[in-house]
């Protein structure tokens, strides 16, 4: 009995604790590095620059040392000693990595489930906000932009003043791919809007299966249900 409690327990810890890397919060003080909050394990997708393949839509094609950084957006690759972005983003057909795909759309999408319902997932890390400081010291919230391209690969915003606070989150998002209108957010009103003939069905599927749209597994599953359709 005790030994089912101790299990039961580690399971709920667990489970709090992935949760709580999902929403984790960092602050990054004025006058520090961006970078040194997030170590090399947290800032990739990969433990290492892994070989992969870069497709272009004109059927080029190259074979790189590759690993996407969460932090700065960007799908890097090893040239010589140099780290390096990938400059023409929307000439990309998708990537290879480690047999993982990926596609360009407004970022970079990691696919997850394929067939004739693609579901891709956006993975970076978001910055949320910038606090501004009084003169008390008491910080205040103000509005924050999802552009990196003022981030240089050094971790310096240094276009930002240096009396300013940032708040970064490691963010989510689900995608499915439409014939025409590229990748859009996985979301009830566009999975209706996207299959109207399955309208019925669909809503018959969401009442009776509680899905959360911020739920990768709920998600696969109702991926799986709209295949049969």
């Amino acid at each position: 009995m005790k030994k089912n409690v101790v299990f039961i327990c580690s399971i709920l810890i667990l489970n709090f604790s992935l949760s709580a890397q999902k929403t984790e919060l960092v602050t990054v003080k004025a006058g520090t590095k961006v970078i040194d909050y997030f170590p090399l394990k947290e800032r990739y997708r990969y433990p290492e620059f892994t070989t992969g393949q870069v497709l272009f839509k004109n059927g080029a094609g190259s074979t790189s040392k590759l690993n996407y950084n969460l932090l700065m957006g960007e799908m890097e690759f090893i040239q010589y000693r140099d780290t390096l972005s990938i400059i023409k983003k929307k000439d990309i057909r998708l990537i290879v990595v480690a047999q993982d795909t990926f596609y360009y759309d407004n970022g970079y999408l990691e696919q997850i489930a394929g067939g004739q319902f693609k579901v891709v997932l956006k993975e970076y890390i978001k910055l949320k906000e910038i606090l501004s400081k009084d003169s008390y010291g008491t910080s205040s919230s103000g509005s924050a932009t999802n552009s990196y391209g003022y981030l240089p690969s050094d971790g310096n915003f240094y276009k930002l003043a240096a009396n300013k606070d940032m708040v970064f989150q490691k963010t989510q998002e689900y995608y499915f791919a439409t014939p025409s209108s590229g990748f859009v957010q996985y979301s009830k009103k566009n999975v209706i809007r996207f299959f109207p003939q399955k309208e019925d069905d669909i809503k018959a599927y969401l009442k009776s299966n509680k899905v959360d749209f911020d739920s990768r597994e709920d998600l696969l599953r109702l991926a799986d249900y709209l295949h049969g359709l």
